[in-house]
């Protein structure tokens, strides 16, 4: 019998200390980790009693977890991973809202640009900022001999 068939059997009785150091010492050795924790803890928190009164309780694991129901069951796959359009917000799952398209502007005038300068904003080649911040096409000022 592996130990957590003993600490299962254990249910719904009365354990001396001694029953339970053993019980520890043989998992260990098996390293099972679960009922290492879960005896120790009892072990720990009541260092005075020797005798205890046991009732285990049984989580649900791996294939028998709870499945996912509701909104989650539509949201969620089999894995758990959220299928497109759906959000986590605050902690609930919610269908995501179709992207509402940008007007375009046909038929309103493109905002003008100013002559000499790009489009991110910088002077063009053959261009100068003259006195007053106006921007000015450059000539070349030829010496005549």
């Amino acid at each position: 019998m592996n130990t957590i068939q003993k600490f299962q059997a254990l249910d719904g009785k009365e354990v001396s200390r001694s029953t339970l150091e053993r019980l520890v010492t043989q998992a260990k050795k098996e390293n099972n980790t679960e009922v290492i924790y879960r005896v120790s803890k009892i072990l720990n928190d009541h260092p005075k009693y020797t005798t205890f009164n046991i009732s285990v309780k049984r989580y649900a694991t791996g294939l028998n977890a709870p499945r996912h129901t509701g909104a989650y069951k539509e949201a969620l796959t089999s894995c758990g991973r959220l299928r497109k359009g759906w959000r986590f917000i605050k902690g609930r799952v919610v269908k995501a809202s179709a992207k509402v398209p940008k007007p375009t502007r046909k038929g309103l005038a493109a905002p003008k640009r100013k002559e000499g300068l790009t489009a991110s904003g910088r002077l063009k080649k053959g261009y100068k900022y003259a006195k007053g911040g106006r921007i000015v096409k450059a000539t070349s000022k030829k010496k005549v001999l």
